[in-house]
């Protein structure tokens, strides 16, 4: 009896001192995370190659929809191909696991894009962008996000053709509060062109914000 006494102490003695899970926020703005179905999500951020502002929508569990706009001065993050312009997408951010700690999904981003060049005047193209974001829960208010895109797409025109970037990076995401957080971002690679074009070196940096509402 004394023995099994102890043993109980001791059990309770250890269950007491284990460190609870750290989960995080149920959200997030770079990571893996999804909005709740019936909640929304507002973001913007401004770097290199755009200013954008997007809006996303919880419409199931772990499924999120919304659109994104922004000004662009950088064809699609490549230094050699400077032009300004706009790009519009649909959003589409799916989450495939949530321990709480550990998160990971995939995004979506069909769009199009326009830029103005002196040489080759107005041209025109679709993205079809996919994504792969983990989401660590550092703390209750900071998370680590590690990416993996591939921005594709599709310039029309003489000069277009089917471009293929294969971009690697991360970012973190400060919780100012449950609803408001501060974030940045980036991701470099090579994107690799049709037509006999060269590959060239693309690169995203941004700061921005989201608010969820």
């Amino acid at each position: 009896m004394l023995v099994l006494l102890a043993g109980a102490a001791q059990a309770q003695s250890v269950s007491t001192t284990v460190e609870p899970t750290q989960s995080g926020q149920s959200w997030s703005v770079i990571g893996a995370k999804t909005l709740a179905p019936g909640a929304n999500s507002f973001e913007a951020y401004a770097g290199y190659p755009s200013i954008s502002a997007g809006y996303l929508r919880g419409v199931a569990p772990g499924i999120n929809l919304g659109a994104r706009v922004g000004f662009v001065y950088g064809v699609e993050g490549m230094f050699r191909e400077a032009g300004p312009g706009f790009k519009a997408q649909g959003l589409v951010k799916f989450r495939l696991l949530d321990s709480g700690m550990v998160s990971m999904g995939v995004v979506v981003e069909p769009g199009v894009l326009f830029h103005s060049s002196f040489l080759q005047g107005g041209r025109w193209g679709l993205t079809l962008p996919v994504g792969f974001r983990l989401g660590i829960a550092a703390s209750s208010a900071l998370q680590v996000a590690i990416t993996v895109d591939v921005p594709m797409w599709v310039e029309f025109g003489t000069f277009g053709g089917f471009n293929l970037p294969i971009l690697t990076g991360g970012g973190v995401e400060y919780f100012i509060s449950s609803d408001f957080a501060a974030f940045a971002r980036a991701r470099i690679g090579p994107t690799i062109r049709t037509l006999g074009r060269p590959t060239e070196v693309t690169f995203e940096g941004v700061i921005g914000v989201g608010y969820r509402f």
